[in-house]
């Protein structure tokens, strides 16, 4: 049977986080749908845990192709009617979001993309945590989330697929940070449907978990109490109940 939604999932030596998101699909998505998780190019003990998941398609990456080309290889594996990419330092909060999703996709008949958006300008207007859209749109006109250097708008992850849909008189629907939910784990809290829905984890992917309640960044040069914060941080979010509650339940 066909699903009607791929969630794809990008993931980078980032084992922990994924396993928070991909629980959080399967805990709270109610559509039938797919999970595709493209590895790009993890050290072998950092993707461990995706091998053992039953659920999943997984597609291992022989060398790099980063954010933006591991989602143009999402589109091309899915299936689905549409396709869902999701940040592997996210996780959904709630049964439904997808229905809100949807809800947004057909708010408007031009809408042909549905994701965060910040200050609209030319540089960044839209951002991570998802990205929703109709897989066979994105194929006909030869979308590609990939980084173009040189080329207008393409100053990072779908910045430039944004204005190449409004390019062919198309729409892409916007939503926006909410209130906080997770107080004092900072990131990014998304309200769908009045509810909280989406939370994105500043520089998450750059936090590797090295103990119960411990943190080390590892990522670029930041000051020694900017580092210490964002690991403060983590640890904060793990100790939410919700996302406690989604981290024991069980593999597939």
């Amino acid at each position: 049977m066909t699903p009607l939604l791929s969630i794809v999932i990008g993931h980078f030596n980032a084992p922990v986080w994924a396993e928070l998101c991909i629980k959080s699909i399967r805990r709270f998505t109610t559509v039938d749908y797919e999970l595709i998780v493209i590895d790009d190019h993890s050290e072998p003990d950092q993707a461990a845990w995706l091998f053992d998941q039953k659920d999943i398609r997984l597609v291992v990456n022989p060398e790099r192709e980063f954010h933006g080309g591991v989602m143009d290889k999402g589109v091309q594996l899915a299936r689905g009617e549409f396709v869902c990419h999701v940040d592997v330092d996210s996780h959904f909060q709630r049964a439904g979001w997808e229905r809100d999703v949807f809800d947004l996709y057909r708010k408007d008949p031009l809408t042909r993309l549905v994701c965060k958006g910040g200050p609209i300008s030319i540089g960044k207007p839209v951002h991570p945590p998802i990205f929703f859209h109709e897989r066979k749109f994105f194929v006909d006109n030869g979308l590609s989330f990939k980084y173009q250097k040189g080329v207008e708008g393409s100053t990072d992850t779908a910045q430039k697929t944004y204005w190449d849909i409004l390019k062919l008189g198309y729409k892409v629907e916007l939503f926006s940070k909410g209130p906080t939910l997770y107080v004092g784990s900072g990131g990014d809290e998304i309200y769908l449907g009045g509810k909280p829905t989406i939370y994105h984890h500043h520089y998450g992917t750059h936090l590797k978990r090295i103990g119960t309640d411990q943190w080390k960044w590892d990522g670029w040069k930041r000051p020694d109490d900017y580092i210490k914060h964002q690991e403060d941080r983590t640890v904060s979010l793990f100790k939410e109940p919700l996302v406690n509650s989604i981290m024991k339940d069980a593999s597939i």
